[in-house]
């Protein structure tokens, strides 16, 4: 039994990389790339239910689920505009209508550096080969 659990074992190995790899490439494939990219600046988000949130990218995960620090809730549903100021909001993904990105930003150039930071991450946590040990008299 105990030699069956090690290839058992030896085969989640080899399925954990290959799901990495293939997280990797649907990472690229998707706009997740490009809202992991933006983490850190300031854009506008607009609801379903017809609000706008302006706050800064603080952390979004791999359900496009978005969250905000410092965010200022505008509710455009009633005449009169009711701003609140949230220090932290969470936004479920299927909320979002569209979310506004400032022109200023060149999203070329953070994809570019974001995809850099990956593979840097992804070398840092590779494992080498050993050296052979010396050879004995």
């Amino acid at each position: 039994m105990s030699i069956t659990y090690k290839k058992d074992e030896k085969d989640l190995k080899n399925n954990t990389n290959n799901s990495k790899k293939k997280f990797i490439a649907k990472e690229f494939q998707s706009l997740l790339c490009v809202f992991t990219a933006l983490r850190g600046t300031q854009i506008t988000i607009q609801l379903r239910s017809n609000c706008e949130i302006y706050g800064t990218i603080t952390n979004v995960d791999a359900y496009l689920n978005i969250e905000l620090s410092d965010a200022k809730l505008t509710n455009t549903r009633y005449k009169n505009k009711r701003d609140e100021h949230v220090q932290e909001i969470l936004i479920q993904s299927r909320n979002i209508r569209f979310i506004q990105i400032p022109d200023k930003i060149d999203l070329n150039s953070l994809l570019y550096l974001y995809s850099k930071q990956l593979s840097q991450s992804k070398k840092k946590y590779e494992r080498t080969l050993r050296k052979p040990p010396p050879p004995t008299k």
